[in-house]
């Protein structure tokens, strides 16, 4: 086998690794909802293989800022024993975050494998990312309300959404009119309190209603009947 040949097998061999890797530590929710004026809030984790592993743990605010967060999460580093599960902790300072919509933060999950004990084995560390929203008490309204009052509209070819609620919207899945085969790649699926985004681009001109699924406080998906949407 010559070096090329040898070469293009590693780095298949090496993909599809990655591809049908799992992680080791899982985390037991796909989301978590800090709801206030609870002093924390929590998220299991848990290792599914045969093996203790160390897991590191930390915050990233929404645009990838890690330090003088208002939240933080204990333990930061833990080690987790095969088939156990550990508890991780977010506590809010109290201070820095606005009081009139939620916010949203990223929790972040580094599992550190053993050392092997095998020559030439390729260990892969896999980091999960999951969200956490801190919703503050003065905000009443409940998701569902919230997507109530998306405004669905088209702009030139682009679909796009505005959401005036103190929440974020993920968006799941969506339907171009009732016979539409279904989306989900999207430009962007999640809406912010306040704001505008562009879902899908090159939406065809005969398009008058859409229905879509949202992912709602548990991780899973309620679906939204037929909404009209409206063109500028």
């Amino acid at each position: 086998m010559n070096v090329k040949s040898s070469l293009a097998v590693m780095c298949f061999a090496a993909s599809f690794a990655c591809q049908s890797a799992q992680a080791a530590i899982q985390a037991m929710a796909t989301r978590v909802i800090y709801e206030a004026p609870a002093s924390a809030a929590t998220l299991t984790i848990k290792n599914n293989v045969s093996k203790p592993y160390m897991v590191q743990t930390w915050l990233e605010g929404k645009t990838g800022e890690t330090k003088n967060l208002p939240i933080i999460v204990v333990p930061p580093l833990l080690k987790l024993d095969p088939d156990k599960e550990s508890i991780l902790k977010f506590i809010y300072s109290g201070q820095g975050l606005p009081t009139n919509q939620e916010s949203l933060f990223w929790i972040n999950i580094q599992e550190i494998p053993p050392t092997a004990q095998e020559k030439n084995v390729l260990q892969l560390a896999i980091r999960s990312r999951i969200k956490l929203f801190y919703r503050p008490k003065e905000v009443k309204t409940s998701l569902d309300d919230a997507v109530k009052q998306l405004n669905w509209f088209v702009d030139g070819q682009q679909l796009k959404v505005t959401n005036p609620s103190p929440l974020h919207i993920t968006i799941g899945v969506l339907k171009l009119n009732a016979q539409g085969k279904p989306h989900d790649n999207f430009v962007q699926d999640m809406v912010a309190p306040n704001s505008t985004i562009t879902v899908l681009e090159h939406i065809p001109v005969t398009t008058q209603t859409i229905s879509f699924t949202y992912i709602n406080d548990y991780g899973g998906a309620t679906a939204v009947p037929s909404v009209n949407i409206h063109r500028k």
